[in-house]
């Protein structure tokens, strides 16, 4: 049974299938609520605030609570992916968030407001392991960077789909509560993953010789250490880690870089916001057939080190009078191509964990990656506030950058088969 499976993985096609394709916009549209969830948020927070009367440090408690919920949604829906299925894991992960998304917009007062958005992390955690691994499964070799640069596209389409839904209910006067509801759209999704989607034949394939083999591997975290696993484990977690930080930096911190280091107003900056967004898109795109063709490790390189020579440059730049806009104009556009290296973070790290304990070991790494990463707020607010807002930001980046020797200790996986980068035993309940 195991050799005919394998001789049947090794015939798998080397182009998309209706199925792969179905897959793919799934997951994607599935990314593009998940930030439309978190920047509807972020902008409708004042409203929140000025309606509940919240104080500072309860606003920054129900983030600390949101993040709580993620690192345990990133550890306890990948399991249930590894045990039950793709499509349940999946369904569970957009169910959380969508129905708690819009309890947020039916919330009373803080501890309404806390427990939505704890549920809310949840479910936005677990969605990015479950649906990497999900979609690492389901295309072909040749084609899986590709794939994973158009899913993580839908994060930057999520952010602009955000700004036009909060636009709209503003333009109409109908209040922040109303933004919320539409995000109850995506639970829709979950009836239709769980009737329509075929659940990953590789996941499927592990369930049948299960039955018929006594000696089967467990679906645990004591698996994720085992030797033959141990230093996928240890490359994927530090590959989060350090990919925390790099988020942190170019994403958060970019804006205030512009208002208070370089003094732009505003509205310049919503502007040049948008733009490195609109090239982050492309970015992300163009990541991943790149990294099928010369291979996720210089990829990830290119993509990193570019993005902390840019950031050095933005340092330089701030101690020059007088610099252009345009000049700003081009270091957004590089930054946000720089974006790209987590289409290659998230291919690499989907890639390397067997497929018994794919989303497990995925949402591990996740949820450590996010849980040191709450460190950055701090670190790189002790440093702004000493130097500089870029200085934090290079920082910030630069502990990113370290990504790069973590990802040469591994393997090279463009291109090969799954079963070629890390072998799978059968599973055991």
């Amino acid at each position: 049974m195991q050799e005919a499976n394998q001789k049947e993985v090794m015939h798998e096609s080397q182009e998309m299938t209706p199925y792969s394709w179905k897959v793919l916009w799934f997951v994607f549209f599935a990314w593009v609520f998940d930030a439309a969830d978190g920047t509807i948020y972020a902008l409708t927070l004042p409203m929140i605030r000025e309606e509940f009367g919240l104080s500072l440090s309860q606003m920054g408690m129900i983030g600390s609570i949101f993040l709580g919920g993620a690192v345990m949604g990133s550890v306890i829906l990948p399991y249930l992916a590894d045990r039950k299925g793709r499509r349940w894991g999946m369904a569970g992960c957009i169910g959380l968030y969508s129905v708690f998304s819009g309890f947020t917009g039916l919330a009373q007062n803080f501890y309404h407001l806390a427990m939505a958005r704890f549920f809310t992390g949840a479910g936005t955690g677990g969605e990015w392991p479950v649906g990497a691994a999900y979609l690492s499964e389901v295309v072909p070799a040749q084609k899986r960077g590709f794939a994973m640069g158009l899913m993580q596209s839908g994060y930057p389409v999520g952010y602009f789909l955000a700004a036009a839904i909060f636009a709209g209910f503003v333009a109409m006067n109908l209040g922040w509560r109303g933004c919320y509801f539409i995000l109850l759209i995506p639970a829709v999704m979950c009836f239709w993953v769980l009737t329509t989607l075929q659940e990953s034949e590789r996941w499927l394939k592990g369930r049948e010789e299960a039955y018929l083999d006594s000696n089967k591997a467990k679906v645990s975290f004591g698996e994720l250490f085992k030797p033959e696993y141990r230093k996928f484990t240890i490359i994927g977690t530090f590959l989060h880690i350090f990919g925390g930080f790099y988020s942190w930096g170019l994403v958060l911190w970019f804006p205030s870089v512009l208002m208070i280091d370089f003094n732009i107003d505003k509205l310049t900056t919503s502007y040049i916001t948008m733009f490195m967004w609109g090239i982050a898109t492309i970015g992300y795109v163009a990541a991943g057939p790149l990294s099928d063709k010369i291979g996720r490790k210089p990829t990830l390189t290119i993509f990193v080190t570019s993005s902390l020579i840019c950031v050095a440059f933005i340092n330089y730049l701030k101690t020059i009078p007088g610099v252009p806009l345009s000049a700003i104009y081009i270091i957004a556009a590089l930054i946000g191509c720089g974006m790209g290296a987590h289409t290659v973070l998230i291919s690499y790290s989907s890639e390397i964990f067997p497929s018994h304990v794919r989303s497990l070991g995925l949402g591990l790494a996740v949820a450590v990656g996010k849980g040191t990463a709450m460190l950055a707020p701090f670190l790189l607010g002790v440093i702004a506030q000493k130097y500089s807002v870029s200085a934090g930001v290079l920082v910030a980046v630069f502990i990113g950058w370290l990504m790069v020797p973590t990802i040469l200790t591994g393997p090279e996986t463009a291109q090969k088969r799954l079963e070629d980068i890390v072998a799978s035993p059968t599973i055991r309940q």
